[in-house]
């Protein structure tokens, strides 16, 4: 193989010009003229066949330091390019690959403050991974490198997988959810069309869509929150009012208390909570209620009595409160309404018998259980109900799942505590 170069080009320039001086000095009918002209037929024919049979090349280099020569091929087919980069591996399984280890330590910060957030209200002393995250240097083409931006969005969606479930006996949304740790609705989602009313068939197969963390974020500290204190409502008998009339004569007033905690948090979920301390900003003021000295019964009393519990109730649903107890825009609202998804399981706050199971006008699904001495817990507007009339029931145990039945304008929970016969503050017994 030849190889042409600048010299190479200049020399042959110059003995052209050489000769083309010579001929322009010289008769042309000359006998050297028509030699060279001989010669010059024999050195065009020469110099075809020359680079005709000469490959093209070129030359290599890497760092400024010239390698080798490449002839007769396309470069962007024969040669790759790499350049340095940083994988970022989660509990030993390679996840994105970032330019650098900088861009990796403002990818898991980033991460971090999407869930904690350092502020005078929240005084943050841990945080940390749940999972193990390691980074190892690599070479590997440009395409593969992620921003730390684009790493971020990834991050924030999560591992999608999609999964296959076939149908077992005595299965149903709700239980396909719970065997999965999903929820009803994330189940119905994977699988368009369908609602809590079609029929699973024994041996069908349905798709699960589920969203994983790829990271956890583990937060420890102390966190200051204002609460508010809704109001109680004391009922007192005015014989001067008709049977069934009632009277507001003190109107309540909400007040507020500053509550302050240590906390473990998992990304968005409080995982534990201690209280540290409390203190009241401003006083509650309960609203009484006259009322006349007959009345229908609330409830068919299974039990009377001194209205105390030998402990103390627990939340029969997390979620935060959509309506309190008491008096709200010229109604009185019974109990409390605890937010929830639709299929969502709840529990019993204590354990009791279940006085009644089914439908009860404008509660929807609803379930009423004797707890004795006279206290009752109501939860209604259920979407399905797993207990009965009769039925023995022990405190934590699942009893129904989260609907919109009823009188309802949304999935959640209608939770009521009933002393005697009288509606009380379910928040004055759950702890």
């Amino acid at each position: 193989m030849k190889v042409f170069n600048r010299n190479n080009i200049r020399k042959n320039l110059k003995e052209t010009l050489n000769i083309y001086a010579f001929l322009h000095h010289t008769p042309w009918k000359s006998s050297k003229i028509m030699a060279l002209f001989i010669l010059g037929l024999v050195l065009v024919g020469s110099g075809v066949y020359y680079v005709n049979s000469t490959d093209n090349a070129v030359s290599v280099s890497v760092n400024g330091t010239e390698v080798g020569l490449v002839a007769d091929v396309k470069l962007e087919e024969e040669l790759s390019a790499s350049i340095d980069g940083v994988k970022l591996a989660i509990d030993n399984k390679p996840i994105f690959i970032l330019p650098n280890q900088e861009d990796v330590q403002k990818l898991l910060q980033a991460f971090q403050q999407i869930y904690v957030q350092k502020t005078d209200a929240n005084q943050v002393d841990t945080v940390s991974f749940e999972e193990k995250v390691e980074t190892r240097s690599v070479e590997v083409a440009p395409e593969e490198v992620l921003t730390m931006e684009e790493a971020l969005e990834k991050l924030k969606q999560g591992d999608v997988r999609q999964e296959e479930y076939v149908v077992q006996p005595d299965d149903s949304w709700w239980l396909i959810a719970r065997k999965n740790e999903m929820r009803t609705s994330e189940v119905l989602a994977s699988n368009p069309g369908v609602n809590e009313d079609t029929v699973l068939q024994i041996g069908q197969t349905i798709n699960l869509v589920k969203v994983l963390p790829y990271l956890t974020v583990i937060a420890e500290g102390i966190r200051t929150e204002t609460k508010t204190i809704p109001f109680d409502v004391v009922t007192k008998l005015d014989p001067s009012l008709a049977s069934g009339e009632t009277k507001i004569t003190q109107q309540g007033s909400d007040g507020e208390k500053e509550v302050k905690y240590a906390y473990t948090q998992k990304n968005d979920k409080i995982m534990t909570k201690n209280i540290l301390d409390e203190q009241v900003l401003k006083d509650v003021v309960s609203q009484v209620v006259m009322k006349g000295p007959q009345r229908m019964p609330i409830v068919i009393a299974s039990s009377r009595g001194s209205g105390q519990l030998a402990s103390s109730m627990i939340w029969p649903l997390a979620g935060r409160i959509n309506s309190y107890y008491g008096y709200r825009e010229g109604e009185f609202h019974t109990g409390l309404d605890i937010n929830g998804y639709q299929g969502d399981p709840y529990v019993a706050a204590a354990t009791g018998t279940v006085v009644s199971a089914g439908w009860d006008g404008n509660y929807g699904n609803s379930i009423l259980i004797d707890h004795g001495n006279g206290i009752f817990t109501r939860y209604a507007h259920s979407s399905m109900l797993l207990v009965s009339e009769g039925q023995k029931v022990s405190k934590g145990q699942t009893i129904g799942l989260v609907g919109s039945t009823g009188r309802s304008t949304g999935p959640h929970l209608h939770f009521e505590v009933i002393i005697n016969g009288d509606f009380a503050n379910p928040l004055n017994y759950l702890r």
